[in-house]
């Protein structure tokens, strides 16, 4: 039999609400999802993209990762993985890098054999280059168990209303037959079967939302004599406490102490809605109640005053939404792969501290691709030219 532990979306380096204590939570939830693999002695881990939350990691996060899978390597577990969205670059990846430092193998559309596996992947495909992409895949063996891992939302198993394709599409366009779809992306564990295909979101090992309250996972697969079987193993991370606190014209700091200590907020991460009419209490006297009661990190959102504007006679249907709208208005156009970088770049980067940087750095690598012939044979001519008219 052939275990893998599956992991994705682990986002490290993510400041969460700005906090360098939920940057440290996400660290610890990645040290925990490591420690199981040894414990357990898989034959290899597998990442499905999202290593690091941005494509642009700080230095520190960067060599702690590294610290972390030298753990990996002194137990002789591969890391196998591919390329996110968030962490995602246009030429060289960061997992090149770490390919460099033998602390991770990038999979791709050559089989990596484990055991009785076959490993295949295929980094994360923007929108507007999914129709052009290449799915196919090298055939490996027909003796081994075939899974092909992406960073996609794909439907089933993500709702349609958040899919950005189906998973049939990919079945048809890859060229060999899938015993498993190992997928990343969407943040919750999910899975279901397409075609005689079992697929499955592993989930992200810490909470990236609100939203996302189920308890956080990795998935503990095991493949035998062909049979793919998976089982959730839970985290332990840090929890939430989420508070809504609706205020009266008249209500004052004791109302807010009478809602908080109703409760348990200490250690917790604590996301704080502020609704109703606007008071004396400020945002940062809630905030300051919720830290003295040992709340970990504090956000509060202050939706007070405002008006509920009902929708009747007003339009109907569903609005889809900023981002998708952009995506699918990209999809229609033809512009080349270095313009979309540009503009994906520019779109979707949270933190813009040395984004001028990046941009630049992504126009010198066009630059060098582009003209790095012509001005080496330019060089060439104005050397000669020079020295003709030395000799002259």
């Amino acid at each position: 039999m052939t275990t893998l532990l599956h992991i994705s979306d682990t986002h490290l380096g993510k400041r969460q609400y700005a906090s360098d204590t939920r940057r440290e939570d996400f660290k610890r939830a990645f040290d925990q999802a490591i420690d199981i693999a040894v414990k357990r002695e898989v034959d290899a881990v597998v990442h499905t993209g999202d290593l690091f939350d941005s494509r642009q990691p700080p230095l520190p996060e960067l060599i702690s990762s590294l610290e972390t899978l030298k753990r990996l390597e002194d137990a002789g577990i591969p890391l196998l993985a591919i390329v996110g969205n968030h962490d995602r670059k246009m030429d060289d990846q960061w997992l090149d890098l770490m390919e460099i430092a033998d602390a991770a193998d990038r999979l791709d559309r050559r089989p990596t054999v484990v055991g009785d596996v076959a490993l295949y992947g295929i980094d994360a495909v923007r929108k507007p280059a999914w129709n052009t992409s290449d799915f196919t895949l090298d055939s490996a063996d027909d003796q081994y168990t075939n899974i092909l891992c992406m960073h996609q939302l794909l439907t089933p198993p993500v709702p349609e209303v958040m899919a950005e394709h189906e998973i049939v599409e990919v079945l048809d366009r890859v060229n060999l037959e899938l015993d498993g779809l190992a997928l990343g992306d969407y943040h919750a564990a999910e899975s279901t079967m397409v075609d005689g295909t079992k697929v499955w979101y592993a989930g992200s090992t810490e909470r990236c939302s609100t939203s996302e309250a189920d308890p956080r996972t990795v998935s503990l697969v095991e493949v035998d004599d062909g049979d793919i079987s998976r089982r959730q193993l839970e985290l332990d991370t840090r929890p939430f406490e989420e508070i809504t606190i609706e205020f009266g014209e008249d209500d004052t700091y004791s109302h807010v102490e009478a809602v908080v200590d109703q409760h348990d907020v200490e250690g917790k991460v604590v996301p704080v809605h502020l609704i109703g009419e606007r008071t004396s209490v400020s945002s940062r006297d809630v905030r300051e109640t919720i830290q003295e009661r040992g709340a970990a990190v504090c956000r509060v959102t202050d939706d007070r005053g405002r008006e509920d504007i009902g929708s009747i006679g007003g339009p109907s249907g569903e609005v889809a939404d900023q981002q998708t709208v952009i995506e699918e208005r990209l999809t229609d156009t033809e512009l080349g792969e270095f313009t979309l970088e540009i503009e994906d770049t520019i779109r979707t980067t949270d933190t813009k501290s040395g984004f001028d940087d990046e941009v630049e750095e992504l126009v010198e690598a066009e630059q060098s691709t582009v003209f790095g012939n012509a001005e080496s044979t330019s060089e060439k001519s104005d050397t000669a030219v020079g020295e003709s008219e030395v000799d002259e």
